[in-house]
């Protein structure tokens, strides 16, 4: 049996930690979206309520879809797919997005999730097909 020589760079690291990060994100963000529909008086009357002029509800839909899409886009870009790579790019633009609007209101993590989602959009686009040869693709 021959072992072969692995052609990934460290960079691959960066993307797995990408996806297990969208994992992590969208089951957070489906416990949100579900404590919202089923029990919204835990969060009424907390900061979040007077950010948005949106009802609990609507920001509870919101909540299940973006974390269905993360998670499942995680378990794509850890198995090294095409489209998750994709949408991985895009999820992880629209969170530095969003990081940027509360800049003001919580500087460091919005900073830090800015450095992350900037991180790990560049390499999965730079080094995101290097996770699909591991896998033979």
């Amino acid at each position: 049996m021959e072992i072969e020589e692995s052609r990934a760079s460290g960079w691959v690291a960066w993307v797995l930690f990408g996806g297990i990060l969208l994992v992590l994100l969208g089951a957070v963000h489906l416990t949100i979206g579900l404590v919202a529909l089923t029990r919204p008086e835990i969060l009424a009357d907390t900061r979040s309520d007077h950010l948005l002029s949106v009802p609990l509800t609507a920001v509870a839909w919101v909540h299940l879809v973006l974390g269905v899409a993360a998670l499942v886009t995680g378990v794509g870009l850890v198995r090294g797919l095409t489209w998750a790579r994709v949408a991985a790019i895009g999820l992880a633009v629209l969170a530095a997005l969003a990081d940027f609007a509360f800049v003001a209101v919580y500087p460091v993590w919005s900073v830090t999730g800015i450095v992350l989602a900037t991180l790990i959009a560049w390499a999965v686009a730079a080094h995101g097909g290097e996770v699909a040869d591991a896998y033979g693709r």
